[in-house]
């Protein structure tokens, strides 16, 4: 297979393409990278196996193997790397470039590489490791991928092992392996959640925001550029911060930005980004160009105050879930009960059915994503006023022009029943964010006919992914 030229592994990627990733992406460089190794001289140096087999054929015996209890294994080095060729190597020269020396001419030697894996994904992560001989992986002391016996560095994908991660969880591994006599090399690839289930025999450094950090001891808390985080909810697990406020955020193509972020746990776990927020007013109605364009707006405006603003967050950011909080909407209530914050709140999770995906490509390429019967929707409540029919709860409503919003509801009166069926040719209630109806950027508007009665007005609202 031919060799991975490029050692990237960074935060960097253009927008929409979390659902185009490679099958396998290597564990290599990002802005922060380190780990932890041994090396150790294993069978005497001269392949003497009275203590052990040259190659372990169980868990036992590569346990023993790296034990110096036992007198035929030698610590010879120790020490930490900031490249993670440690994790794809398959010459002596690869590894003495980055300092690690292998003893008795490459030969019966063993390999210990501890570091921490911090997903972005909550799901199934499956790893391949490829190495000549025996290796295996551990996660929080979970095996993951064990091969004990003697063979041949394989192709990527030969040797598998999956393991369900939580999103912004920081993860203790240890990869090990040893060598008898003969070729040797070590190769460790993941795959995330979101992509292809099936190996494919091509493999690249791209990377889509599926690992954040590969270190033993994080340290990027958001309190500066320099210690720019890879999200908010990395923040609040890696460094147990709950604490709403600004922070660096390691965004994906521009780099650390200031973002003002929801870390309180109350807040549906926590771990939000605002992605825009919007006065009472028209700056952020339907057809603004902020929803599907790569804009800006007062971005100095990180925080929570009234005013029209606009991020790279939502530029640049593939989220999985949105949140919307409404600051002069004082009934607390809707998808979240949030005393602390007393307003009413939108809550969405998996909007684009799990996939991740960056705001301004979601609103670019959905049409009438309808997620339900709007009345039970637990973000209608009875501040948004409402009809009998269409009953549309959604995202890109357009099935009535002057109805159109980004995020919201499809109501009329008319007969037919639930969407699609329901008669949209007269709406007379319309109601969301990002609205035709008034040129609100975010309201409850009532022509007539309504069967309850709303706000029925402009209102604030701040967005929020993760």
């Amino acid at each position: 297979m031919k060799k991975l030229i490029a050692l990237i592994f960074c935060i960097g990627y253009t927008a929409g393409q979390a659902q185009l990733m490679a099958i396998y992406q290597p564990v290599h460089k990002q802005p922060n990278v380190q780990f932890d190794y041994w090396v150790y001289s294993t069978n005497a140096g001269n392949g003497n196996a009275s203590q052990y087999p040259i190659v372990p054929t169980n868990l036992t015996e590569m346990n023993a193997m790296f034990n110096t209890s036992n007198t035929n294994s030698t610590l010879v080095q120790t020490g930490t790397t900031n490249s993670a060729r440690i994790l794809d190597w398959t010459s002596t020269s690869e590894l003495s470039a980055i300092g690690i020396n292998l003893p008795n001419g490459g030969t019966y030697f063993g390999l210990r590489i501890q570091g921490t894996f911090i997903p972005l994904e909550s799901g199934t992560y499956t790893f391949t490791i490829s190495s000549d001989d025996a290796s295996d992986l551990f996660f929080d002391g979970t095996s993951v991928i064990a091969t004990y016996s003697g063979q041949a560095v394989q192709p990527l994908g030969t040797r598998t092992g999956s393991i369900n991660l939580t999103a912004g969880r920081a993860y203790s591994f240890i990869a090990r392996m040893q060598q008898g006599g003969g070729g040797f090399g070590f190769r460790m690839y993941w795959r995330s959640p979101t992509q292809n289930a099936t190996i494919a025999s091509g493999y690249t450094t791209n990377w889509a925001q599926n690992v954040q950090e590969i270190i033993t001891t994080p340290y990027m808390d958001g309190s500066s550029a320099a210690k720019a985080a890879p999200n908010a909810k990395y923040i609040q697990t890696a460094f147990n911060n709950f604490t709403d406020g600004t922070y660096w955020i390691n965004l994906p193509f521009v780099g650390p930005t200031q973002v003002f972020c929801i870390l309180n746990s109350a807040v549906d776990g926590g771990g939000w980004m605002m992605a825009m927020k919007a006065t009472r007013g028209t700056t952020f109605q339907y057809s603004s160009s902020h929803w599907t364009s790569v804009t800006t707006l007062n971005t100095g405006n990180t925080n929570r105050n009234d005013g029209d603003a606009k991020f790279h967050t939502m530029n640049y950011f593939a989220a999985k879930d949105i949140l919307a909080l409404w600051p002069d909407i004082t009934t607390v209530g809707g998808s979240l009960s949030l005393s602390g914050y007393g307003c009413w709140s939108w809550l969405q999770n998996n909007f684009n059915n799990g996939v991740r995906i960056t705001p301004i490509n979601f609103f670019s390429s959905v049409n009438n994503l309808f997620l339900g019967d709007a009345n039970n929707f637990a973000g209608k409540g009875s501040v948004f006023s409402s009809q009998v029919d269409v009953r549309f709860y959604g995202f890109n409503y357009t099935a009535n022009s002057t109805g159109a919003n980004r995020w919201g509801f499809g109501w009329n009166e008319n007969g037919g029943g639930l969407y699609p069926n329901g008669n949209q040719a007269s709406n007379d209630v319309y109601g969301g964010i990002g609205m035709v109806a008034g040129s609100y950027s975010a309201g409850d508007f009532v022509a007539c006919c309504d069967n309850v009665r709303g706000i029925n007005r402009s209102a604030r609202v701040e967005i929020y992914i993760r």
